[in-house]
C-alpha cells in the first residue's frame, strides 16, 4: 500500500509515492540509498518541481519493486531486470506507450547516474536499453527528465571542461545555436553577476534575438561570469570559447556541437535515433509553447522566420490541432 505526501509539503522532503514498506530508513541498504540520492537531489537544482515529482514517482516505484524482487541493492539490479521494469505494464494492465517507456528509462539513468556522483560504485543497467524513436522527425525536442539529467552529466568531473559543458548547455536551454556558443561575450549577459538574459548574435539561418536563461542556467552563467571576472575578464571576453578557430565559424561551431553531444552520450542518449544536439534547443521552444507562448513566440525565441519550421522544430502539427495534445491555436 502506498502513501501519497500531503499537497504543498516541503520541497526538501520527498514529494510523492513512497511504498510503506520502505519507511523503515535504519533496515535497509536500499532505503539508505534512496535516502541518499534524495537528499542530493535536494541540493541540485537539476530538476523543476513538476520533474522532480514525476522523476520521484518512478523512483519510488522502482524501489519498491526493486525490494519485492528480494534485492538489497540498487547495483543489485541486472540489465535484464531493468528491462523488464521499464517495459512492465501500466496499472491498467496496458502494454506502456514510447513515452512512458522513456521516462522511466530516464529516470533510472538519473537514479544511478547520482549514485555514481555519490560515489556508489554501480553501473547502469539501463545503459543498452535502446528505445524506439516516438516518430519519424528527427531531432525531437528532449524532455524535461532528460535535460534534468543531461544538466548533471554535463556538471561531472572538475576543470575548464567540465565548467564549459555546463556553460554550454546553459546556452543551449536560452535557444542558443552551436555556432552562436562560441561568439558570446561576456557583454551579451543582461548583468554578468546576476544574468537573467543572453543576446544571441543569429546566423545567416536565424535572426539575432535575445534568449531567456533558465533558472538552472542562471546559477550556472552566473558562477562561470564571476568566476571570468575574478580572473580580469573584459566585456569582450568570449563566454563559452577559449579555442583558435575564429569564433562562429565552422570549427568554433563544431566543438559546441560536440560539447553537446558529449554530454548526450555520456547520458545514453546519443543512441536515439531522433535525439540530436538542436534538440535541446527544440526542447526551449517547445517548454515555451507549453508555458502559454503562441508559436509566433516560438519564432522569434528559435530565431527562425518561418512558423512551419518553428512548430516543426517542437514537433507541433498546426494543421491538425485537435491530435496536437494541450492546445488548439
Amino acid at each position: 500500500m502506498a502513501r501519497r505526501l500531503p499537497a504543498g509539503h516541503d520541497r526538501g522532503h520527498h514529494l510523492t509515492v513512497v511504498a510503506d514498506d520502505l519507511l523503515d530508513r535504519s533496515a535497509s541498504s536500499l532505503a539508505g540509498e534512496l535516502d541518499a540520492v534524495r537528499h542530493r537531489w535536494d541540493a541540485s537544482s537539476a530538476m523543476t518541481v513538476q520533474t522532480r515529482v514525476r522523476v520521484e514517482e518512478t523512483v519510488s516505484r522502482y524501489t519498491a519493486w526493486v525490494d519485492a524482487n528480494g534485492l538489497d541493492s540498487f547495483g543489485d539490479v541486472t540489465a535484464q531486470q531493468a528491462r523488464a521494469f521499464v517495459l512492465a505494464p501500466t496499472r491498467e494492465g496496458t502494454q506502456p506507450v514510447i513515452a512512458t517507456r522513456q521516462a522511466r528509462r530516464t529516470a533510472l539513468r538519473l537514479l544511478y547516474r547520482t549514485l555514481r556522483v555519490l560515489g556508489h560504485h554501480v553501473g547502469d543497467p539501463t545503459l543498452d536499453l535502446h528505445l524506439p524513436p516516438k516518430g519519424a522527425r528527427p531531432a525531437r525536442p528532449l524532455t524535461d527528465d532528460e535535460v534534468a539529467l543531461c544538466r548533471i552529466t554535463a556538471g561531472l568531473s572538475h576543470g575548464t571542461r567540465a565548467s564549459l559543458r555546463s556553460v554550454m548547455w546553459a546556452l543551449g536551454e536560452a535557444s542558443a545555436i552551436s555556432s552562436e556558443m562560441s561568439v558570446v561575450r561576456l557583454r551579451d549577459l543582461d548583468e554578468p553577476t546576476a544574468p537573467t538574459r543572453v543576446q544571441l548574435p543569429g546566423t545567416y539561418r536565424h535572426a539575432a534575438r535575445v534568449g531567456p536563461l533558465t533558472d538552472w542556467g542562471r546559477q550556472i552563467l552566473t558562477a562561470h561570469a564571476t568566476r571570468l571576472l575574478a580572473a580580469g575578464a573584459t566585456p569582450d571576453t568570449r563566454l563559452a570559447y577559449s579555442g583558435d578557430a575564429t569564433p562562429g565559424g565552422a570549427t568554433a561551431q563544431a566543438s559546441a556541437c560536440n560539447v553537446i553531444r558529449e554530454v548526450l552520450r555520456r547520458t545514453g542518449l546519443d543512441a536515439e535515433q531522433d535525439l540530436r544536439p538542436a534538440s535541446l534547443r527544440h526542447w526551449a521552444g517547445k517548454t515555451a509553447y507549453e508555458r502559454g507562448a503562441s508559436i509566433q513566440d516560438v519564432a522569434l525565441l528559435l530565431g527562425t522566420g518561418s512558423l512551419d519550421t518553428a512548430a516543426q522544430n517542437i514537433h507541433l502539427d498546426w494543421r491538425q490541432p485537435h491530435t496536437t495534445g494541450t492546445r488548439n491555436r
